[in-house]
């Protein structure tokens, strides 16, 4: 290896190694990016209708703060107070599972008693792994002061990324050679694509998941059906993991006050989502981002142990990127060209 290859292979070492120490800042940075790509969906929706983008995005805008704000103002004491109501029920009915588990396992043969892992045993595996992910999503914006100055810096960076998108995208092509910036432009273009297909898609899920769960909690009689609704559509960010979490709470309160709700409380989420993905999603969207199980579980895991929790509400779009950089660039672009020089 020549002088210049090793400067070279230095350059990249140190590159990954700044990528790796600011990897909060570009966490913000590209669900910043995600936001504005939602918004600028909305504009496109505004173009339609004939308005001009020089006007289609300060209204864009400002519907974003007016949404903020009367979201912050109407809605969030309403749920901050029925959380708060929540965590009181939630421990019940936990207790009341473990009571129902409990009466299970003694009547259980002991061979199959001891085969079974306890509940201490379970939480004591499961309590490094949820502080690790915590630990890791929260340091950056760890405590009230840091949250607010995230907050705004997130929505500062959306602003300006969808007032003015094409300076910071020529700045990234910018970073690559040349002879190959024309390419990397067209890999942007496929990820903006790719990421608008999957917001549409997305917030498709979270209303309709907010309105199906909230219809089904409603006709069980559970209490607090809106904020428990809402605590779905807001798990469906995170795929296969967020579903399963968001049917615990109904689960627990109703194990409150009856024995056989709560199973069909499961049995009608797991309905609920099946409905979402194979019936809703295919008639309402022909055109969708198509991803196998596997890319999104391994995509969950990856970004999820690199990034914290944060980076398990962002697996899907990190993923989205990944597939298509590594389809593009390695397959297309290295591993295809090789192959085609050796034949």
């Amino acid at each position: 290896m020549n002088f210049a290859k090793w400067v070279s292979f230095s350059l990249v070492i140190i590159l990954i190694y700044i990528i790796w120490q600011v990897k909060q800042l570009l966490l913000l940075a590209l669900t910043a990016i995600v936001l504005a790509i939602s918004l600028n969906i909305l504009i496109i929706q505004m173009g339609r209708f004939g308005l001009k983008r020089k006007y289609a995005v300060p209204l864009s805008i400002f519907c974003l703060l007016g949404t903020i704000f009367l979201f912050g103002s109407l809605v969030v004491p309403s749920l901050i107070t029925q959380f708060e109501e929540l965590s009181k029920l939630v421990p019940k009915g936990i207790d009341k599972l473990i009571l129902e588990l409990n009466n299970l396992r003694d009547s259980l043969s002991l061979d199959v008693v001891n085969a079974l892992p306890n509940l201490d045993q379970l939480l004591s595996q499961l309590q490094p792994i949820l502080n690790e992910l915590i630990s890791r999503g929260f340091n950056f914006v760890s405590g009230f002061l840091g949250i607010l100055l995230s907050s705004l810096l997130l929505l500062a960076l959306t602003l300006m990324i969808l007032v003015e998108p094409l300076p910071y995208r020529n700045g990234f092509i910018r970073l690559f050679p040349q002879f190959y910036r024309h390419r990397m432009d067209k890999i942007l273009i496929y990820c903006e694509n790719d990421l608008q297909e999957w917001l549409t898609d997305t917030l498709i899920r979270i209303f309709s998941a907010i309105i199906l769960s909230s219809f089904v909690l409603f006709i069980f009689g559970i209490p607090l059906v809106w904020v428990q609704g809402f605590l779905a559509g807001f798990l469906v960010l995170i795929p296969y993991v967020g579903p399963s979490i968001s049917v615990i709470s109904p689960m627990a309160i109703a194990f409150i006050t009856s024995s056989w709700k709560p199973w069909f409380i499961l049995m009608f989420y797991i309905i609920i989502y099946q409905i979402i993905e194979y019936t809703i999603l295919p008639k309402v969207r022909k055109h969708r981002v198509i991803l196998s199980p596997a890319n999104v579980i391994i995509g969950e895991v990856f970004f999820g142990s690199l990034l914290g929790i944060l980076g398990l509400f962002l697996a899907l779009p990190l993923t989205i990127i990944s597939q298509i950089f590594v389809k593009e660039i390695l397959i297309k672009d290295i591993l295809d060209k090789i192959n085609h020089s050796d034949s």
